[in-house]
Parts: structure tokens; sequence; C-alpha cells
């Protein structure tokens, strides 16, 4: 593949596997909020939030696909969210860049914090602000 088209890729996601799912319990690490954060942002009770972040030790499967359409949705955006992020950041420690940058006031966003904007399930606002700088940084 050309160098030029390879550069304006977004790479693979870690977090998205082959069959569509999704690694939850890493998104889940990256996002540092509680359970019951997680639950009132997805609209379920902590207790399923606590159960689906728990399937992975009884299942041993890292890539799951919720049933719920809107939940699926939720997971699936913040995925692309972090694909774009990780596709700007240069660091070692990029999990660690993640969640300073979404606990962080963002000129971009009218110095809102990306995570209040999870959160609220309003995550069009992200992607955009992230999309703009990957192809600002990619030169287009």
């Amino acid at each position: 593949m050309e160098t030029v088209l390879r550069d304006k890729m977004v790479p693979p996601s870690p977090y998205r596997g082959s069959k569509g799912g999704v690694d939850i319990n890493g998104l889940y690490g990256l996002l540092d909020v509680d359970q019951t954060t997680l639950a009132k942002a997805l609209g379920v009770s902590r207790q399923a939030v606590s159960q689906q972040l728990g399937n992975k030790q009884r299942n041993k499967q890292r890539f799951v696909r919720p049933k719920s359409p809107d939940v699926r949705k939720f997971w699936n955006d913040l995925n692309e969210v972090v694909a774009l992020l990780l596709a700007l950041i240069d660091g070692n420690n990029k999990e660690e860049e993640i969640r300073l940058w979404l606990h962080s006031p963002n000129k971009a966003l009218g110095l809102k914090r990306p995570i209040d904007l999870v959160i609220a399930r309003n995550l069009t606002p992200l992607k955009k602000a992230l999309m703009d700088a990957f192809t600002a940084a990619h030169g287009g």
C-alpha cells in the first residue's frame, strides 16, 4: 500500500475484535470512572454494569457485543474515539495519556472535559474534534 494512503488511515483499535465485538473491560479501564457513573451513562443498573464487566472472568471472552443496541452503540462510539486518540498519541504510556485527555478541559470542546461528554453519551463532538486534529496532523 502506498505510504500516502497508509498515513491517512486510522490504525485499527486494540479494543475491537475481528468479529465486531468490543473489549468493554479495556474501554472501561480507560474511562477511569466508577461503575455507578457508567451505569447512569448507559441508562442501566449498576448490577447490570457489574455483570457485564465481570463476563470476562466467567467466559474468558475479551470481545463482546452487548445485546442492547443502545449500549452497543455507546461502546462502538467510544471505541471510535479511542481509536482516533491512539492515532494521535505518540508516547509509550498511551492509556495514561488517554485518561489524562478524557479528564482535562479541552479548548476544542469549549473547555468541557471529554469524560463529561462521554458520561452524557454525547460522543459526536469528541469524534469531530479528534477527526479534525487527525486530519490536521496528517496534512489534510
